[in-house]
């Protein structure tokens, strides 16, 4: 679908007075840069359909962005099968896992390997629905560059 060109009504959130319709004001490429809203004048960056403003307790307003729901999103995950005597482990990006492994995550707490969808990923499920996380991280073997000292600085470009 194309986007509006400028000049163009669009529909996007304002953070100063809430309203929503705004005019298309800059574009890149194809993605809508700047708009302005069409009550109050203020000029921001496009936020796009998933922003909304909400009012902290203090009485101000901020703009959050609602993330977009992912393809089965909401529909939990069947749990591979785990062995229950096994403790979970800790999980770190260096580590390699196998299916069926339980593993704690500081953000989204304990959950089971599923699969290896390719080099470096293990799929989780976790109660909040399946996640894809990095693992078996190689450790870089790449040095440091060291400064050279003493080196002749010419004056003139070589010929």
């Amino acid at each position: 679908m194309a986007t509006p060109n400028v000049g163009n009504d669009i529909e996007d959130v304002c953070t100063r007075c809430g309203d929503g319709w705004h005019v298309v004001m800059a574009k890149v490429g194809d993605r809508i840069a700047k708009v302005v809203c069409k009550r109050c004048g203020s000029h921001h960056a496009y936020r796009g359909p998933n922003a909304a403003v909400i009012t902290t307790p203090s009485g101000g307003r901020r703009t959050v962005r609602r993330k977009p729901s992912r393809p089965g999103a909401g529909i939990p995950a069947a749990t591979p099968t785990f062995d229950p005597n096994k403790p979970p482990r800790g999980y770190s990006a260096r580590e390699s896992y196998a299916p069926g492994e339980r593993i704690i995550h500081p953000q989204f707490g304990t959950g089971v390997v599923a699969t290896l969808p390719g080099p470096g990923k293990v799929e989780v499920v976790f109660p909040a629905g399946p996640r894809t996380l990095a693992c078996a991280k190689a450790t870089s073997t790449l040095e440091r560059p060291v400064a050279v000292s003493d080196a002749p600085i010419g004056d003139r470009p070589p010929d």
